[in-house]
C-alpha cells in the first residue's frame, strides 16, 4: 500500500468512526499525544476527543471530501472538507468545515496526531453570521 493510500484510508476510517461513534476505533487511528482543535478554537487531547462521544455526540452524518495530502518525511499534512449533520448538547450542526490533518508513520501504520476544523464555510463574499 502507498503512503498516499494508506493515509486516504485512515481518514475514511476516522470519518466512519466519526460517523457511528465508535470509541474503541480510536485507539488504532489516534496517537496518544492527539490534539484535536475545534472550529471555534477549543483544544481537546485525546480522551477528552473521545469523551464527546460518551457524553452524547451524534452525528447523523459525517464525510470527509476532496482530501489532499502533502507528505513530509514521515508526516502527512492532509486538507480536506468535513460534511456533518450531527447533534451536540441537543443543538443541531448542519455544517461543512474545512479541516486539517496530521498523519503521522507509526511503525507500519498511520495515525492521526492533529485534526483542526476551522468554519462553518461560508461561500465567497458572504459575511459570516458572527460578523457585526
Amino acid at each position: 500500500m502507498t503512503t498516499e493510500s494508506a493515509v486516504l484510508d485512515l481518514v475514511q476510517r476516522w470519518a466512519a468512526a466519526e460517523r457511528d461513534g465508535d470509541v474503541s476505533a480510536f485507539d488504532t487511528l489516534l496517537t496518544s499525544n492527539f490534539l484535536g482543535i475545534g472550529p471555534v478554537g477549543f483544544v481537546l487531547d485525546v480522551e477528552q476527543w473521545v469523551q464527546r462521544h460518551r457524553d452524547g455526540l451524534l452525528n447523523h452524518e459525517f464525510e470527509v471530501l476532496e482530501p489532499h495530502l502533502r507528505e513530509v518525511g514521515d508526516v502527512v499534512l492532509v486538507e480536506a472538507v468535513q460534511r456533518q449533520r450531527t447533534t451536540a448538547r441537543g443543538r443541531e450542526i448542519n455544517e461543512s468545515f474545512r479541516v486539517g490533518m496530521v498523519a503521522v508513520r507509526a511503525g507500519d501504520e498511520w495515525r492521526l496526531a492533529k485534526v483542526q476544523l476551522s468554519g462553518p464555510m461560508i461561500p465567497a463574499g458572504t459575511r459570516p453570521s458572527f460578523a457585526r
